[in-house]
């Protein structure tokens, strides 16, 4: 692996020295960034085309990176105030990507609110965007080392060497670990999949982020026990999975919500159910 393409200069910033590099975390999740902007547009243009569905994923994307790096802040606020910790190694960081990503959702909605958008159709079709672009984020945390897994002694464990690895992110070397980034962003595929059927089938407002959001909660949540990298824990379980947990329970009061309100008189059920578009035939997934 690979954490750092190449190198510029390492100034002394703060009291640290602090490699002005090109990453190659940087440089998939900028390209994960761009392949969710421009799924978004795509999918977006043909439900609403006066909407700017790229500039929205910018947006959230923006303020995702800025929550996430503040909660990373927040979470290792001791070790910055004693001095134990680099503040610029911190911010050059991911984060942490579950608060960026409430971050990030607010941050939508209030530019829906300000362009007087709908917000239904928009979380959809962001939602669809979403785990593509996270998908090929998380091959990022892969060839820089981060959220890495714990030891295994299966086949497919992944053994990082190079020093710098560990001098950034904290991953053992010598070991085999679980491949806990390759693992989400397989599961991020299968849920763009999944959801990208739900938008074209016509699915009800919000219908499709609510199942991503259920998806995506109790995938997560499993596999933070395969995790081996320093996080935060409240009890017996991390921050990431609490949050999980309350992302699975809003999935489920959605849809508890939705099949009451279908079942209601008057009720018209194709405005609210989720319905699947026909599978695609693999000539129609190129491009997709």
């Amino acid at each position: 692996m690979h954490p750092i393409l190449f190198e510029l200069a390492r100034p002394r910033l703060l009291g640290y020295e602090t490699p002005l590099a090109v990453g190659s975390y940087g440089v998939l999740l900028l390209l994960g960034i761009g392949i969710a902007a421009w799924q978004a547009e795509r999918e977006g243009r043909k439900l609403a085309p006066e909407v700017h569905w790229g500039s929205l994923v910018l947006v959230m994307a923006g303020a995702g990176l800025l929550g996430a790096k503040l909660f990373a802040a927040l979470e290792h606020l001791s070790g910055l105030l004693a001095g134990r910790e680099n503040p610029l190694a911190l911010m050059s960081a991911g984060g942490s990507w579950l608060p960026g990503a409430l971050a990030g959702a607010l941050a939508g909605l209030a530019w829906l609110r300000a362009h007087r958008l709908p917000s239904g159709l928009a979380a959809n079709v962001v939602a669809t965007a979403a785990p593509l672009g996270h998908a090929v984020g998380r091959l990022g945390c892969l060839a820089a080392g981060c959220c890495h897994g714990s030891p295994t002694a299966l086949a497919w464990g992944i053994t990082y060497e190079g020093p710098l690895a560990h001098q950034l992110t904290g991953v053992p070397l010598g070991v085999p670990l679980h491949p806990s980034p390759l693992y989400e962003s397989l599961l991020e595929l299968a849920n763009f999949w999944l959801c990208l059927r739900l938008l074209r089938g016509g699915a009800g407002r919000f219908a499709v982020a609510a199942a991503w959001l259920g998806l995506y909660g109790a995938e997560r949540f499993g596999l933070e026990f395969l995790r081996g990298d320093a996080r935060s824990f409240v009890g017996p379980l991390s921050t990431s999975q609490w949050l999980c947990l309350a992302m699975v329970a809003s999935s489920t009061l959605f849809f508890l919500w939705r099949a009451a309100a279908d079942g209601g008189p008057g009720a018209s059920p194709s405005s609210t159910s989720l319905q699947l578009a026909p599978a695609l035939p693999a000539e129609q997934l190129k491009g997709v």
